[in-house]
């Protein structure tokens, strides 16, 4: 009984193994910025959003918005991760900051519906990616006004390891702070997603269908679970318990993710050239003495990137510690978005020179 038992664990233990290799597959896109119903009017109207032709080739899609009083405060340059675009920060993080005095941006990796990557390309390598960075930060934020201003960038999941890359080839960079958002670790998924296996068979499957497989553009709980903080369940009162994200959330969502994933990164080209792979002896990038200050936040709840790929992103900032937020993987949407924003806000007042 014992072998009859495990026998059918065999798929999923090989599938999960692959997905570990794979799993640096950057899923990044978006089409031109959805709003929520949650935003009023106004904070809807005062986003605007362009399309910047980019040195690097591509035609890239950028949203931003200003506060009403112009204050000397510097841009936060919000970078999304896999299967998101930059409607996931017009949500709930631009309003907020907005309404601090911090003026937003936030553009769309190459690859996706807002930046396309060409007729017929289906891969995207990463220092594509790169190059398209520097192409923005050299002749789009100028144009946007910020020509003489570093600005703080703020990366989520995949975002964290284009700017890695950028860094290894801009050490002392054009920015203020450097923000880390559940990052996938210099290293990867392969290892994280190796620890889950450990720890549960299930989580690895759900974590290897939902991403590999691309079952969250279909399957709801699954969405919920890996992004969003869980299943909907019924409080003892009654109530239901879905997280800050109804049905009608999930549904849209998925409808992002599905035109957003559809352009995927090279696996092969970056499996060669992790930022894991240019540290020193004790997991620090070579670099750290010339950054900015730094920041890496992880969350209580993240399904997707656990505790021990917090810690390495930390240690390769050269940082002893990191932020937990009490949130799932995703810190910008559902009901515990403002525990992010309120600590990110935090820490740009007590660590960037205003």
């Amino acid at each position: 009984m014992q072998k009859l038992a495990f026998l059918p664990t065999l798929p999923i233990i090989l599938a999960v193994r692959s997905y570990a290799f794979v799993a640096t597959t950057l899923f990044v896109g978006a089409l031109p910025s959805p709003k929520s119903s949650c935003l009023s009017q106004q904070q809807i109207s005062d986003v605007e959003t362009a399309h910047f032709d980019l040195s690097s080739g591509v035609s890239m899609l950028v949203e931003s918005s200003k506060p009403k009083h112009l204050t000397k405060k510097p841009p936060i340059l919000f970078l999304h991760g896999s299967f998101h675009g930059s409607w996931c920060w017009s949500e709930h993080f631009f309003p907020f900051f907005v309404e601090r005095g911090f003026p937003v941006v936030a553009l769309n990796w190459r690859g996706t519906g807002g930046t396309k990557a060409g007729d017929g390309v289906k891969k995207v390598k990463i220092m594509e990616h790169v190059a398209d960075l520097s192409s923005f930060l050299e002749h789009v934020l100028p144009r946007l006004g910020y020509a003489d201003v570093k600005p703080i960038v703020v990366c989520h999941s995949f975002g964290g390891l284009a700017v890695m890359k950028y860094l290894e080839q801009n050490p002392a960079s054009k920015f203020s702070g450097i923000v880390m958002m559940c990052s996938v670790p210099p290293s990867g998924n392969g290892k994280m997603t190796m620890r889950y296996l450990k720890r549960s068979l299930m989580d690895s499957w759900k974590i290897t269908a939902g991403f590999a497989m691309k079952r969250v553009l279909k399957n709801d709980v699954l969405c919920r679970e890996l992004f969003f903080g869980g299943k909907i369940k019924t409080r003892e009162d009654g109530s239901i318990e879905d997280y800050g994200i109804t049905d009608d959330d999930i549904h849209r969502y998925q409808a992002y993710f599905a035109r957003d994933s559809n352009a995927t990164i090279d696996l092969f080209d970056l499996a060669k050239q992790l930022p894991s792979s240019s540290t020193i002896s004790d997991g620090r990038a070579s670099f750290v003495a010339q950054l900015p200050p730094r920041l890496v936040m992880g969350a209580t709840d993240d399904m997707v990137v656990d505790r021990e790929g917090v810690e390495e992103t930390a240690k390769y900032f050269g940082l002893d510690d990191y932020k937990m937020v009490d949130s799932p993987h995703d810190v910008m949407l559902g009901a515990k978005w403002q525990n992010a924003a309120v600590a990110l806000y935090e820490w740009i007042n007590e660590k960037v020179k205003l």
